[in-house]
């Protein structure tokens, strides 16, 4: 009896996964890569990695649209799906920005340089509570798969804006299905709107195991990312 006792009281001290809809054990390693349009032309390309490492996951993310903008962002996130930090360096028109953001104890800290409303770089410092739950904004495209989508499915999942040291409500809603023909091939295909964000979009994510975001536009933007292979 004391042991089951015990045991019990070990149970009650383990730290909780973060619960939400994203199942973190659907998540494979993988690459994407995509062509960003400007008015249907090629202005340059994102390419995004998911890694399993020891403790979780590693999620890097290069984006060039040379000679305006260029990054790189590296998130850590622990086994649990619990995020633990991003990193961020780049520029914009040649100003440097970065994000330096830990995560720990339902809290985020650290600092943040991007452009202001009036496109001036603004350093500031990032505190605030977050939910166990939370996804940092800089990958919540690459953890999409982890959703079990289907038709008529909608989903509110917590987005913490790391750059901008605010939390969003994101609810992410398939409004359909339909073909889609992207540089990466021709796929059946979920429409999933998601609102909530700063600015909003439309994604398309193919209908069949293994599931990959194919393309992404944002709202109000003459702008699109789409699958290269």
């Amino acid at each position: 009896m004391r042991r089951l006792y015990l045991f019990a009281l070990f149970l009650l001290a383990t730290p909780a996964a973060a619960q939400g809809p994203i199942d973190f054990s659907r998540l494979r390693p993988a690459t994407d890569s995509f062509v960003v349009l400007v008015q249907g032309r090629p202005v340059g390309y994102e390419l995004i990695t998911l890694e399993k490492v020891e403790g979780g996951f590693r999620i890097t993310d290069d984006t060039n649209l040379m000679p305006r903008m260029q990054q790189r962002t590296e998130v850590a996130i622990d086994a649990s799906g619990a995020m633990t930090s991003v990193k961020q360096r780049g520029a914009i028109m040649g100003k440097e920005m970065s994000i330096d953001v830990a995560y720990a104890g339902g809290k985020a800290k650290g600092s943040a340089t991007v452009p202001g409303p009036d496109g001036a770089m603004t350093t500031k410092e990032v505190a605030a509570d977050v939910p166990a739950n939370a996804i940092d904004d800089n990958v919540l495209l690459p953890l999409l798969p982890g959703v079990a989508w289907r038709p008529g499915l909608a989903v509110t999942v917590p987005v913490f804006a790391s750059g901008r040291n605010t939390l969003h409500q994101v609810t992410l809603t398939v409004v359909g299905t339909e073909r889609l023909q992207v540089p990466a091939g021709t796929f059946d295909v979920y429409k999933v709107t998601v609102d909530g964000l700063t600015q909003g979009m439309t994604l398309y994510l193919n209908t069949t195991l293994p599931r990959r975001v194919l393309k992404a536009v944002p709202v109000g933007v003459p702008m699109e990312f789409v699958a290269a292979r």
